[in-house]
């Protein structure tokens, strides 16, 4: 799920808990400034929450698992048709659209953002437009604009627009203490704040409500404190009635209109709430923790401890080295390790006059009495990954299937763009002509055991890394390991006669590792133990070569 995905549900999730708070909590209460603090927290809190570090909603970070590997079954005849577990491919018309969903529904969600932006944009430069066609004078640091023939006055920041001779006097001194308010208490402010996480947040609508009902309190606040100014509240709610026929067309200032006109009149005559009832503004710190909880952003991916070399998924802490490994990255590495009871010595650590690692020996003293170790010499050394959980633990120079993708993209950035055994982008496959399935079903049936191989009784995995172009074209296939000649040279023949993938949205070019594992059964249809199996891409039992 794409980050800006994520971040917009978590802050949505956190908007709709501080508005369900303030409806059922404080919508009938009085206390108009607590009120505005409260749903301008809404619009920060549920902002910035999720971008704390705080353990929470996770994601994960690898891509689903398949509902099975792709196994290609042999019998005597090493010709023989193969099977696969891959449904057939099929090629509707909207497979294009599905393939690229994301990036479609990203590019659509920010246009519909830039446009609602634009649209609040238009109306600060009619303000503008506004501000130098009228008359305006200054008093108490207030600008008052004349502007004759206006329909509805409003404020906007510290200037306030009227007709001087629309309305009576009494009621044009009811106009400008209302907006006189607005001005004072810097409600322009809190307007914009909401119409800006609004754009942004479109799609919520809570959102939108949140920004209603801020609105609506601003307006209490505004009537409030033109009422201290009035004599008779009653003819200054009868300037709300006569005056609020018309509705200014300019939707980010504070205007005098007849907008939620029912509920401000329903408001200045209701009897104003009890002092003991303030302390439910403190349910608000529990929705908070609550928010803060569920919320955050952080990823089941998550930097173990602010060091950049170390990722915790699911229980399993994942590591790597590079050459631009630093010293206090490796003493933070052992110090967050020692606290899981694993102990990291190195007895040999070399660099050159750049910094970069040339020789390092990596030991890990594991729990239970094992332990792993990882010599590199290569000047500087290329990178080198481990894994360790409960159940299973590993190291060496290529990285496990499911190894998270933040850690392989710093690998290759820090390795210059060139990395082995690793794969770039886990949604490649979607980029094959028929999708995902097509991909497994043409491997199972081209993909053979080689007779050769099955009579020398060789077994294991074959690790082979090539080139998808931006265009989708197939390049640079090597084999980073292989038991044997002949099956290397058949993963390479299969993959070099696929057909060429969907181009990349993005123009990039995508690295892909490929695991192909040979096995043999035997009579009582017993398969050897291999390392690594589990992350192979496709399993290739042969059954051996019978002799007439």
């Amino acid at each position: 799920m794409p980050t800006l995905f994520i971040y917009i549900l978590q802050a949505s999730g956190a908007m709709i808990l501080f508005y369900l708070l303030y409806i059922l909590c404080f919508k009938q209460e009085t206390f108009y400034r607590y009120n505005r603090i409260l749903l301008l927290s809404a619009f920060f809190l549920s902002a910035l929450l999720p971008l704390l570090p705080i353990p929470a909603l996770q994601w994960a970070a690898h891509t689903p698992e398949e509902v099975s590997n792709t196994i290609v079954y042999f019998n005597n005849n090493v010709q023989a048709p193969t099977q696969s577990m891959a449904a057939p491919a099929t090629h509707p018309w909207w497979d294009a659209l599905v393939q690229h969903s994301t990036p479609i529904l990203l590019s659509i969600y920010i246009v519909v953002a830039i446009g609602l932006l634009l649209a609040h944009v238009v109306p600060l430069w009619k303000i503008r437009r506004c501000r130098l066609a009228g008359s305006s004078y200054r008093k108490n640091n207030i600008t008052y604009v004349q502007l004759p023939g206006l329909t509805t006055p409003f404020s906007f920041m510290r200037a306030i627009f009227f007709d001087p001779n629309a309305y009576e006097h009494t009621e044009l001194q009811h106009i400008l203490k209302h907006e006189e308010a607005h001005v004072q208490q810097y409600h322009s402010i809190d307007t914009l704040l909401a119409a800006v996480y609004c754009c942004i947040c479109w799609i919520n609508p809570f959102a939108w409500w949140c920004k209603k009902a801020l609105q609506l309190n601003l307006e209490f606040l505004a009537d409030e404190a033109a009422l201290q100014h009035s004599t008779t509240p009653a003819s200054y709610q009868y300037s709300l009635l006569k005056i609020g026929a018309h509705c200014s067309p300019v939707s980010v200032v504070s205007h005098f209109s007849k907008s939620f006109l029912k509920n401000r009149i329903f408001m200045m005559n209701k009897t104003h709430s009890p002092h003991v009832h303030a302390w439910k503004y403190l349910l608000a710190l529990p929705v908070l923790a609550l928010a803060a909880c569920l919320l955050s952003a952080t990823s089941s991916s998550t930097n173990t401890a602010r060091n950049k070399y170390l990722v915790e998924d699911m229980g399993i802490t994942y590591g790597m080295v590079t050459k631009l490994t630093s010293d206090d990255d490796l003493a933070g590495m052992k110090e967050i390790l020692a606290k899981k009871g694993i102990t990291v010595t190195l007895p040999l650590l070399k660099r050159n006059q750049t910094g970069e690692i040339t020789e390092i020996k990596f030991d890990l003293a594991l729990q239970k009495g094992s332990s792993l170790s990882m010599r590199s010499d290569d000047s500087p050394i290329t990178p080198f990954y481990f894994n360790l959980s409960e159940k299973e633990n590993g190291i060496g120079v290529f990285p496990t299937k499911h190894f998270p993708q933040s850690l392989i993209a710093r690998a290759e950035d820090e390795n210059n763009g060139e990395l082995k055994g690793v794969t770039t982008d886990t949604s490649y496959k979607n980029r094959f002509p028929g999708g995902s399935l097509a991909y497994q079903k043409t491997l199972s049936k081209t993909i053979r055991y080689p007779r050769a191989a099955q009579e020398k009784k060789a077994i294991g995995i074959v690790t082979v890394q090539y080139k998808i172009q931006a265009d989708g074209i197939i390049k640079d296939i090597e084999a980073l390991s292989s038991p044997d000649q002949q099956m290397t040279d058949e993963v390479k023949r299969v993959i070099a006669n696929l057909p060429p993938f969907n181009a990349d949205p993005t123009g990039k070019t995508t690295r892909v590792t490929l695991r192909v594992a040979y096995l043999l059964i035997d009579r009582n249809d017993q398969t050897p133990q291999v390392p690594g199996l589990k992350d192979a891409d496709v399993i290739v039992y042969g059954y051996g070569v019978m002799t007439k």
